[in-house]
């Protein structure tokens, strides 16, 4: 999620299609309507199919309270070998387990992005952080890799 403030003062933001299914299905717009609601770009090779939306200063001040509020309470658990947080910045915070993360090593599941830091081991287990971009990425590439056919000899 990134954002501008245009020549009238307002937050002009754009959002990431992960990010915005997590904002949406947590309610992270209460307290606020915004004019409009959203609008998908239909320039995915340029814009990644980010929703954009307008929002006043009040409206940000409300819309940081909701953030914080749903990057601070809960840990999302995609698997055993791997969950999540997203952190007040509205990073991606993931945990994953070393069985799990040798798996996504040996087969590029980091292809197209670069975590920064590259890991570091906590409880055994690899924590990297992702921009919601990297994570859309990165949610791809799991995909990929858990969906690849073994083909019979």
């Amino acid at each position: 999620m990134n954002y501008t403030i245009n020549s009238s003062g307002k937050y002009v933001i754009s959002i990431a299609p992960e990010m915005w299914k997590m904002i949406m299905s947590r309610d992270g717009f209460a307290g606020i309507h915004p004019v409009p609601h959203y609008k998908l770009e239909n320039e995915p090779e340029e814009t990644d199919g980010r929703y954009i939306i307008e929002l006043t200063a009040a409206q940000w001040g409300i819309f940081q309270v909701n953030l914080k509020r749903l990057s601070t309470s809960t840990v999302h658990p995609s698997t055993s070998n791997m969950n999540y947080t997203i952190n007040s910045s509205g990073k991606y915070v993931i945990s994953i387990a070393p069985e799990m993360w040798k798996m996504i090593m040996s087969r590029n599941g980091f292809a197209g992005i670069h975590p920064v830091p590259h890991y570091k081991l906590e409880s055994g287990r690899y924590i990297i952080e992702l921009a919601a971009a990297q994570w859309g990425i990165f949610e791809m590439n799991l995909k990929r890799l858990t969906t690849s056919t073994v083909h019979p000899s």
